[in-house]
């Protein structure tokens, strides 16, 4: 059965996170998520709140974020890498309140220098 996935506020920014096959924190912007993550809303909301206070080097792109970071630019679920991270930060190292969020969507493959994730295509 293929995974459920919708944008929860079209046409608005938002983040998400993710963690890929290899246990690194991939964080998303924007675009459609998956269903179990769109129940859990309140808790990312959080978790992107805290980020944007205590971590906003993740959401620039000079230079590239500490984390595997990809963006969307529309309602289609493919995500496009803003950056390649030096040394990728992982699930273990992320703070709690991120932590708690993105194992909420365990991506099925790896990231690693991957530029374009097409969610729809086997990744979740």
């Amino acid at each position: 059965m293929a995974e459920i996935l919708r944008h929860p506020r079209p046409r608005h920014t938002w983040d998400w996170w993710a963690v890929d096959a290899e246990g690194f924190l991939v964080l998303l912007s924007c675009g459609p998520a998956p269903e179990q993550l769109l129940a859990q809303l309140d808790r990312v909301d959080a978790a992107a709140a805290w980020a944007e206070e205590n971590r906003p080097a993740w959401f620039g792109d000079d230079p590239p974020p500490p984390l595997h970071a990809f963006s969307c630019d529309g309602e289609l679920p493919t995500y496009t890498r803003r950056g390649v991270p030096d040394s990728p930060l992982r699930l273990s190292e992320a703070p709690a309140v991120i932590a708690d969020v993105a194992v909420l969507v365990p991506l099925k493959r790896a990231v690693r220098g991957t530029w374009t994730i097409h969610l729809d295509q086997g990744w979740v």
